[in-house]
């Protein structure tokens, strides 16, 4: 939320924007360490309770947030809601596997990735209004509000689910969670793919101004037709490991395949715009078309240590933000876009690579 945010901080806040860009890796380093050890409790405590502090904690710190006076607070209120955050996905991701079936889960999934590209295609962007119309600190207090009233929906209308397995000590979850077969195939795998998606998604918006003689204005409606692209696919994709449940690996190596050779092409020519743009929605409606049965498949490795596991997959998803933003930002500085064009292709294959053993894998049975 903070991007169309940065512009007023660094005005206000007396701080370059490279500076104030800093928000986002404040908030997004405690989330990623953080994962592992907060899927690990929601085994232990339940689901319900730790997505409740996650929503109820970044809503308070996303408050605090709109009383900062100096940039120092602002920094410091968003580490807070980093640390908040990092108690909600894989406890959200495990709740799916634990409230779904099997031949249900893949859409479920899917409904969940979803979620990402409605905020790209409407939270942020009802950010920008906020910010415009009453300034940043509405804009926090507004965001901080609507989490608070969400964490009390969810704690008067989600299920309760008993806890896992309360009684397994710190040492026989990770015993059993790191002895998976293939489990550094899965989060390899999803690093290189959260890595090519983060990269594709952050350097997009700056090729198409660069190439194309655009404004940042007039690059918005370029970028919802790839947020759509992406929520398609995970629509797409959410049947698809549910119709195919077997060769559900199979989905997420065809799928990265095809979007590694849509990312090449993407940032390594520019044929117009209107082709770059449909290049650009391709590229998220196939990459996300992996990730329903992928995640489906993830939370049926482990049915005992669901959420321990899963927190490990979060921290992938989290380390490839990281991995995605850094590695392409050094491929343009080193060359060029066409640099960062053979990156997606390697990205894409490698995870396809890391995945091909997993369709052999064979599944533990449900609990």
């Amino acid at each position: 939320m903070v991007g169309p945010l940065l512009l007023d901080l660094s005005r206000e806040l007396g701080v370059a924007l490279g500076q104030a860009g800093l928000l986002a890796a404040a908030m997004s380093l405690p989330w990623a360490l953080g994962a592992p050890f907060t899927g690990l409790l929601s085994d232990r405590l339940g689901r319900k309770p730790l997505i409740v502090l996650a929503l109820a904690g970044i809503g308070v710190s996303t408050i605090g947030a709109a009383f900062a006076t100096n940039f120092a607070t602002l920094l410091v209120a968003r580490f807070a809601a980093g640390l908040f955050g990092a108690f909600g996905p894989a406890s959200v991701m495990a709740a799916v596997g634990d409230l779904y079936p099997p031949e249900r889960r893949g859409m479920a999934m899917g409904w969940l990735n979803a979620g990402f590209g409605l905020a790209a295609v409407a939270g942020v962007p009802a950010v920008g209004i906020v910010d415009g119309l009453f300034g940043w600190r509405w804009a926090f207090a507004a965001t901080g509000a609507v989490l608070l009233v969400l964490a009390g929906l969810v704690q008067a209308a989600f299920p309760s689910l008993k806890p896992g397995h309360a009684g397994s000590s710190l040492r026989q979850t990770y015993a059993a969670v790191l002895g998976t077969p293939l489990l550094g195939n899965v989060l390899t795998a999803n690093l290189l793919e959260r890595s090519i998606f983060n990269a594709a998604v952050l350097y997009l918006p700056p090729f198409l101004m660069l190439s194309y003689g655009l404004t940042a204005t007039d690059v918005a409606p370029a970028l919802a037709l790839v947020a759509i692209g992406t929520i398609v696919g995970n629509t797409i994709g959410g049947w698809l490991g549910d119709r195919f449940r077997g060769p559900r690996a199979a989905i997420f190596v065809g799928a990265q395949l095809v979007a590694g050779g849509i990312g090449l092409v993407l940032f390594g020519v520019t044929p117009g715009l209107v082709v770059s743009v449909v290049l650009g929605a391709s590229f998220g409606l196939v990459n996300a078309s992996s990730r329903p049965a992928f995640l489906a498949l993830g939370s049926e490795l482990s049915p005992r240590y669901r959420g321990a596991l899963l927190g490990l997959l979060s921290l992938t998803n989290q380390g490839g933000s990281v991995l995605g933003s850094s590695l392409g930002g050094l491929a343009i500085a080193l060359g060029s876009y066409g640099t960062l064009a053979v990156l997606a292709l390697c990205g894409g294959v490698g995870a396809a690579m890391l995945a091909v053993p997993l369709a052999r894998l064979k599944l533990a049975r449900e609990a």
